[in-house]
């Protein structure tokens, strides 16, 4: 009777580890947790349930957070495996539910039933970020970047990064994920309806950077002179339509330039958002910004793929092997090795 806390790595059902995959088989119910993270295939349910030989629950935050007690009660009777995209505990969002195991009490019993937790460990982004040729060991505080909203724009992380750079340490920075979120509007008026899922891109990470670093007037995320690395699907293969990895060194501008429409695209925007006004006269303002997200989102995913992505900002403390490493990862033109030796005083 144990709670299995199961890593599945970073890509696929494949990635999960042999002694991972006997605890799964070993167990009557089987949960995945999905709101952390997602796994970068299409079906990928019914993959892991033909690949384990066991059907999947999907585990959403209203399931883990409200409904513990359930999950451990199954536990309780016999063994339970919870997996995790990536590493179980590389985040602390799952700790709360090792500790309800510890001080669980079944219904009836008079005294607290504890269910034994095992963990299974597997690769992560905060592993898989060596590939960036970035040391691990000169990283500083991870953060994550929310969504901003009209009227939410949280920016604690912008002094974190700070920090980092005070130290000359690098700064993992995640993306948001948005899934199984409600408009306020519908929250308001009681309607359970599920805005389509959303997840960060490259571009829009960065823009949200720049304007914190700008609203704040920090000097330490200049977007010509700040060296930053792309990782975006890390571990992934290209699977049919979909993409394998990428990894993509520059600087901050350099990154956001490479889905910036050019000057004739403005103008078939232009011309296109014209169009829509003149045939939809009563097109609100917010309907017109989603129009214009949305073809965003549509360059962003032309070049840099689809999501996961995340985004280092390079520390000070480069070596030449982290500079010669980068320069193996840009795009022609770009002026990665210039603002190593200039900025960062670094050469390979």
């Amino acid at each position: 009777m144990t709670l299995f806390l199961i890593g599945l790595g970073l890509a696929d059902e494949n990635d999960i580890t042999l002694k991972g995959l006997r605890a799964v088989q070993s167990c009557h119910k089987v949960y995945l947790e999905s709101y952390t993270s997602i796994l970068l295939v299409g079906d990928f349910k019914k993959r892991m349930e033909a690949l384990y030989g066991k059907e999947v629950t999907l585990a959403h935050r209203e399931t883990v957070e409200l409904e513990a007690d359930d999950i451990l009660l199954h536990a309780h009777k016999g063994n339970v495996a919870f997996l995790v995209v990536g590493d179980p505990l590389s985040a602390t969002t799952h700790s709360d539910l090792i500790l309800r195991a510890r001080s669980f009490q079944a219904p009836g019993a008079e005294a607290p039933t504890p269910v034994d937790v095992r963990i299974i460990h597997n690769a992560s982004i905060t592993t898989a970020l060596g590939s960036s040729g970035l040391a691990g060991y000169n990283f500083g505080q991870t953060i994550s970047v929310p969504f901003w909203t009209e009227n939410w724009r949280p920016d604690s992380w912008l002094e974190r990064i700070g920090e980092n750079m005070n130290l000359g340490l690098h700064t993992l920075c995640l993306s948001d994920i948005k899934v199984r979120e409600q408009s306020i509007e519908d929250m308001s008026r009681g309607i359970v309806r599920y805005q389509p899922p959303r997840y960060m891109l490259i571009p829009q990470l960065i823009r949200q950077l720049l304007a914190a670093a700008k609203e704040h007037k920090v000097d330490y995320l200049d977007p010509d002179r700040t060296l930053a690395i792309a990782l975006c699907r890390m571990g992934a293969e290209p699977d049919g339509e979909r993409r394998g990895e990428l990894i993509v060194a520059g600087t901050l501008g350099e990154l956001l330039s490479y889905t910036e429409p050019t000057d004739e695209q403005r103008k078939e925007d232009e011309a296109d958002d014209e169009a829509y006004e003149e045939e939809n006269p009563t097109a609100s303002e917010k309907e017109m910004d989603e129009r214009r997200e949305a073809r965003a989102v549509r360059r962003a995913i032309a070049f840099w793929g689809e999501p996961l992505h995340t985004l280092i900002l390079v520390g000070s403390r480069l070596h030449p092997m982290e500079v010669a490493y980068g320069s193996s990862l840009t795009q022609p033109g770009s002026r990665w090795a210039e603002v190593a030796e200039q900025v960062y005083h670094c050469h390979a």
